[in-house]
């Protein structure tokens, strides 16, 4: 007679955790840990205008600065017409531009990246990159949504002919869960004895905090290139190097350490990861990017 085990229950218990004594007695690794010998810090200079031609980038000042390996614009690493794609479009014809490495004659957001300091510490390529003198030729930002699609009103990429990127309608009824909406809706307002409501949702902007910012490093040996992230995709993010720069998927590998939270927060992939690795290659070290708060 075979013996038949009791079912585990698993409701109302605690889980033994595995991860705990790791992290608690400081074996933990986390990316910014990681610095290979000969490592090279990267940093960089970001635009403080939402919206603005660059008229011009001196770098001279940023390159005579101590600890400074080189001073990069998109033009100097011929990165001026790579971008990173969108990886999920929501609908077929969704207008998404690529998201430029280095913005190289206009400036989208604050914060876009214009140029890029590598220095032997990170401070002194945090130091070098304050150094970098951009001239800019303000544009009128997009700062509303509803003013964003109005007749008229100023293209954020005017390459793409207007500031909708997609519009995504969710039927129930083409879905198979329920009925047809309008008809619902229409059906309801014929109807004198059910009310019909309409209400303005405004929906917050989330924003996830983790402890442990981005940072990346990546280390060229050879053909093959070792590339550290906190990241949470860690074989999207090495597809997406491969479609972007062209880098052999065999060719590389991608390793995501203990990460310090994440919270979808680090499911894109970023300029920076992708400047890492072009530089790793033009200077044949490795390159590291710790973002700050």
């Amino acid at each position: 007679m075979t013996a038949i085990a009791e079912p585990t229950v698993e409701f109302g218990k605690s889980r033994t955790r595995k991860e705990d004594a790791r992290l608690i007695t400081g074996r933990s690794r986390y990316t910014d840990a990681i610095t290979p010998a000969g490592t090279l810090h990267l940093s960089v200079v970001r635009s403080p205008i939402a919206h603005a031609t660059i008229t011009g980038i001196d770098t001279s000042p940023a390159k005579q600065s101590p600890g400074v390996v080189g001073v990069y614009t998109a033009a100097d690493l011929g990165v001026e017409g790579v971008g990173l794609p969108c990886a999920w479009p929501i609908t077929p014809d969704q207008k998404a531009p690529q998201r430029p490495l280095l913005a190289s004659s206009t400036v989208h957001f604050a914060g876009e990246g214009v140029a890029v300091v590598v220095a032997r510490s990170a401070a002194e390529a945090r130091d070098a990159a304050d150094l970098v003198e951009v001239d800019y030729e303000p544009l009128e930002p997009v700062l509303d949504m509803e003013a964003a699609t109005a007749e008229g009103a100023t293209l954020v990429h005017p390459d793409l002919g207007s500031n909708v990127s997609a519009t995504w309608v969710f039927d129930s009824g083409e879905a198979g869960t329920g009925s047809n909406v309008s008809e619902a809706i229409a059906a309801a307002e014929a109807d004198p004895d059910q009310v019909v409501v309409k209400r303005r949702f405004r929906q917050q902007r989330l924003i996830p905090a983790f402890m442990e910012p981005r940072s990346a490093v990546v280390d060229p040996a050879g053909e093959q290139i070792t590339f550290y992230s906190s990241t949470q995709i860690p074989h999207i993010l090495r597809t997406m190097t491969t479609v972007t720069l062209g880098v052999p998927e065999s060719k590389l590998r991608v390793i995501a350490p203990d990460v310090g939270g994440g919270f979808g927060g680090k499911i894109g992939v970023v300029p920076e990861e992708m400047l890492c690795v072009v530089l790793a290659q033009k200077l044949g070290k490795p390159v590291k990017w710790p973002e700050t708060r």
